[in-house]
């Protein structure tokens, strides 16, 4: 008979325990992972080449860093990985969005909203997002003039978050609303972060900022109820994703009540502009550390468009400019991590993992994987010239992979495309001196003070 029933596993089936590092008594190597998370985890990754097992003092986190693991966790055996407990302490932000959502729920919303992202759609966008980026581009003019430095990640989350806003809720934010509503979000970001750093308190565990991160969700529900209500009010059809929501019926006909909808916008606004402003962001950072990139760059988007704004025919042939991105996420993925949770007893790779065990899943680690990239913390764009199928599987991940990869994918990086070919088109950002640029690992991946360039006219 056989030892693996419905994915519960004998334990006498596989190896028992993962190897992993010692750590220090009663706190295993909880002080080094909280230091430095994201390098922490390549370092165990580079040492044991394997799932590698974090003794916490406490608990235990299973670290899973290589392609082979992370198609088990993400596509062949995901039903047997949820989101889970500590996806779950984003809840007060998302609700039970479809970042969150889980089974047929999820699977309806995500039908629901795929649409709004089909390619031919997105197409259709691009002149939408060329004109606010023309119109953000033209306020770097005084800082350009006298030499200013500006922080070119504040700039590309200003841009990003106009995009979404426009695209996909027809919204045309102030520069007031746009303050307010980023401020808000970085707020909850921040105690987001906090939250799943100590996971292993009880929720309902007071910590710093509870308030302000409270003030900030009443904030950005004010503004989404607003929203809401104007829209349903108006009977305008438009469209875009806000209406696709509005005008969901269930199999009783029954549409989404308000705090559904309030739920899916927050998730997409979020999504939207915090991943691929960062993305953005670091990839200025090594265009400003290699020039000899950044020309090449430059030449490519010259040729395609003529010093015209692009089109969608245009960013179609800036392949190379495709490959910057690209290789910016390979380098700086903006959610360096994710996490599921084991329903079941279940293994890994041969090794036993216990039920209701914390998995943690780090692109960061998996894309500098030596097995699989050449000279890994090389900034090398050509290395994805080429069919991506010839890749290893899954060694490479910054949407995710399987059924629950990113649904805004598609829109993302021919945003990023298009940012970064108008922009060389007006200016050569140069990194600032003075500004030491520090990677800090939160629950997205930043610079610590941030990132300060120069905006010279290109």
């Amino acid at each position: 008979m056989s030892s693996e029933i419905e994915g519960v596993v004998s334990p006498r089936a596989v190896r028992r325990d993962p190897p992993g590092p010692r750590g220090y008594p009663l706190i295993g190597v909880l002080p080094r992972l909280a230091r430095d998370p994201a390098r922490y985890c390549t370092e165990a990754m580079l040492e044991f080449d394997d799932l590698v097992r974090l003794n916490l003092g406490f608990a235990s986190i299973y670290l899973v860093t290589h392609p082979d693991h992370v198609h088990q966790v993400l596509v062949t055996d995901h039903e047997n990985y949820w989101k889970g407990k500590l996806f779950g302490r984003a809840r007060f932000l998302f609700g039970n969005g479809l970042v969150l959502n889980e089974g047929e729920s999820w699977r309806r919303q995500r039908r629901l909203m795929q649409p709004a992202f089909a390619h031919r759609r997105i197409a259709t966008l691009i002149p939408l997002m060329s004109e606010v980026v023309d119109q953000r581009l033209a306020t770097w003019e005084t800082a350009s003039a006298a030499g200013t430095p500006i922080d070119i990640g504040k700039e590309m989350m200003s841009l990003t978050l106009r995009i979404i806003s426009r695209t996909m809720f027809s919204l045309s934010v102030s520069d007031e609303e746009l303050d307010v509503m980023a401020r808000a979000f970085n707020t909850a970001l921040e105690h987001m972060t906090l939250r799943m750093f100590t996971f292993f308190l009880p929720e309902w565990v007071s910590l710093p900022g509870d308030r302000a991160c409270a003030e900030a969700v009443e904030t950005l529900e004010a503004m989404i109820y607003r929203i809401i209500r104007e829209r349903r009010a108006s009977g305008e059809t438009l469209d875009d994703l806000l209406a696709m929501l509005l005008a969901a019926r269930d199999e009783t006909g029954e549409g989404m009540s308000d705090v559904e909808i309030r739920n899916e916008v927050m998730t997409t606004l979020f999504g939207g502009y915090e991943a691929t402003a960062d993305a953005l962001t670091w990839a200025w950072h090594l265009l400003g550390q290699h020039p000899e990139v950044d020309a090449r760059m430059r030449e490519e988007v010259a040729s395609a468009t003529g010093g015209r704004t692009p089109g969608f025919e245009e960013l179609t042939r800036l392949t190379y400019t495709a490959q910057v991105a690209e290789e910016s996420m390979r380098l700086f993925p903006p959610f360096w991590f994710w996490t599921r949770t084991s329903r079941q007893d279940g293994e890994i790779g041969g090794y036993f993992v216990p039920g209701d065990s914390l998995i943690l899943i780090c692109p960061y680690a998996t894309h500098r994987h030596p097995a699989y990239w050449d000279q890994p913390e090389a900034f090398r764009p050509e290395r994805f010239a080429g069919d991506p199928a010839a890749r290893p599987r899954d060694a490479y991940y910054p949407f995710g992979t399987g059924q629950r990869v990113c649904i805004g994918r598609h829109l993302a990086m021919l945003e990023m495309q298009l940012i970064l070919s108008m922009v060389a088109q007006r200016y050569r950002p140069r990194l600032a001196p003075g500004h030491p640029v520090v990677p800090r690992a939160g629950t997205s991946l930043r610079a610590e003070k941030g990132i300060w360039m120069i905006p010279e006219r290109a």
